[in-house]
């Protein structure tokens, strides 16, 4: 990171004023890495920094040494009205998610196949349902609805707002263009090799690579596509 500053047993000083990091209420401790806005010459912890996108005053400047200031406090403490979205909440959110596409694509097919008669009426309903889980981001209006349920919703990392619909529309397109990419991959090897078992492997492993992609952004709440369009999924601050 940029002017990250290392506390040493040289900023005594600092270190006596007992001092809190703004964000998240840590005090300043011998071997932290601080970084001083550029403007107010404020101290954030460098995690604190990278969560602020490095901007604070509306600007991105950092000093480069420590500043020679007698308070260096915020007169007043950053207060922010969300924070990253529980890990139980995010599963119970998919979980919702999950049962109405199930449902979605029962009641099409009833409608479908028993009033309407129509033809191959379980193909529609599963194409209803993966319809769902693929714009389920933007029927909730600011999230799906199991994320709405579990008061869930994505903002912009860049101005702490609700995110734009077409980014959620894009975040699930990407993930989608991806993995289509990787079964046409197979198919395209499996072709080439007419085995069977190149493609049985690298289905598999796709199969593997997915399951584990979902866990991960359940757990860790880090999303590639997220980072890539510049939202964060979030929840109330309780405090």
């Amino acid at each position: 990171m940029r002017n990250a500053l290392v506390i040493t047993e040289k900023q005594s000083v600092f270190l006596k004023e007992n001092r809190q990091d703004p964000i998240t209420g840590d005090e300043f401790c011998l071997g932290d890495k601080v970084v001083f806005c550029a403007s107010c010459k404020s101290a954030f912890l460098a995690d604190s920094w990278e969560y602020m996108n490095g901007r604070h005053c509306e600007q991105v400047g950092t000093l480069r040494k420590f500043p020679v200031v007698s308070k260096l406090k915020l007169s007043k403490p950053i207060i922010l009205d969300f924070r990253k979205a529980n890990t139980g909440n995010r599963i119970f959110a998919y979980v919702i998610d999950t049962v109405i596409a199930i449902a979605l694509a029962v009641f099409m097919y009833a409608v479908l196949d028993e009033i309407l008669r129509v033809r191959d009426a379980s193909v529609y309903s599963f194409f209803s349902a993966c319809f769902y889980m693929f714009f389920r981001d933007i029927f909730g209006v600011r999230s799906s609805f199991g994320k709405r349920i579990m008061g869930l919703y994505f903002i912009d990392t860049e101005t702490h707002k609700i995110a734009h619909p077409l980014k959620l529309v894009f975040r699930n397109i990407f993930y989608w263009i991806c993995l289509f990419a990787a079964i046409s991959l197979i198919a395209f090897l499996e072709a080439i090799t007419d085995t069977g078992i190149v493609g049985g492997i690298l289905g598999v492993v796709l199969f593997i690579a997915n399951i584990v992609h979902v866990f991960v952004v359940l757990a860790d709440q880090n999303h590639i596509f997220d980072k890539i369009l510049k939202i964060e999924l979030v929840e109330k601050n309780k405090t």
